[in-house]
């Protein structure tokens, strides 16, 4: 019997190679938060020693290179209807009316040439250019962008966090992400779900940032950071306003504030999290 000659085309699969962080502009939500995780695919001809490509600087490329394309950026689709670019100002009036207006550094920034951002779309925009820094005996990379399985309450955000010297900086970046209530040390899914609904699609701002008075029809923020000056003009009840700035610490503090407002007498205790696998919990009663 003739032995089977070996196939020196494989594919090499890394999933959950990193994870994006980012706020979209959309003509029909308006400003939102997204969070996907990101799978990888690679396909080509095995070197001398049976690889296609080592898993440790694979690894090590693909999150670089996919991170610094769209990771805590804004996510703009130029082709949207409602959608206008002037230098470092980009304006949206979505179909219902709303109207954003933002302004940021390019590095705060990724323009795509489509009317909607979907996974699909942006998984194939960043394949492409991944692509290019492959080694030569990979031909194919194939991305699968998909969002965290959450059973249970969900909301997306997006805000920016002005004394930061990382990303963090970059204003209207996004997350989408899970939260959990428990009042008395029993958990409340419905409680958690109505603030979900609450906050879904929301600006959070920090008061500090307020370029107008916090109780105006449309609300400005503004700041300096490292990366340069950005700014956000957005209607009042697209925000939610907290103290200070607004890092997950916060967010689940002012969560945690307002429930035990509501539920006077109760312990509450709030997770809230931030992205994928990381978060902030706290507890307040009154």
């Amino acid at each position: 019997m003739t032995p089977a000659r070996r196939s020196d085309r494989v594919t090499l699969f890394v999933d959950h190679v990193t994870h994006i962080d980012c706020g979209i502009l959309d003509n029909a939500r308006g400003l939102c938060g997204a969070t996907w995780l990101v799978d990888v695919a690679l396909t080509g001809t095995r070197d001398a020693q049976g690889m296609l490509f080592d898993f440790g600087p694979a690894k090590k490329l693909l999150k670089a290179e996919i991170d610094a394309l769209v990771d805590h950026r804004l996510l703009v689709p130029t082709a949207a209807e409602g959608v206008s670019c002037h230098g470092k100002t980009i304006e949206l009036v979505t179909a219902t009316g709303d109207r954003y207006v933002y302004t940021g550094p390019a590095s705060a920034v990724a323009h795509l040439d489509c009317e909607c951002i979907t996974p699909g779309f942006l998984a194939d925009w960043l394949g492409a250019r991944v692509a290019a820094h492959m080694p030569d005996n990979v031909d194919h990379v194939a991305l699968t962008l998909r969002a965290e399985a959450i059973d249970g309450a969900v909301y997306d955000y997006t805000h920016g966090l002005s004394a930061h010297d990382g990303n963090c900086q970059r204003l209207a970046h996004g997350h989408r992400c899970r939260l959990a209530v428990w009042l008395d040390d029993t958990p409340r899914a419905d409680i958690a779900r109505d603030w979900a609904a609450r906050w879904q699609g929301i600006f959070i701002g920090s008061r500090a940032d307020l370029t107008t008075p916090g109780d105006a029809a449309r609300l400005g923020f503004a700041y300096d950071a490292p990366q340069g000056h950005f700014a956000i003009e957005l209607a009042r009840e697209r925000c939610a306003l907290i103290d200070g700035a607004a890092p997950v610490e916060n967010i689940a503090d002012a969560i945690a504030r307002t429930l035990a407002d509501e539920h006077a007498g109760r312990a509450v205790t709030v997770q809230a999290y931030e992205g994928v696998g990381k978060g902030a919990i706290v507890t307040h009663a009154r």
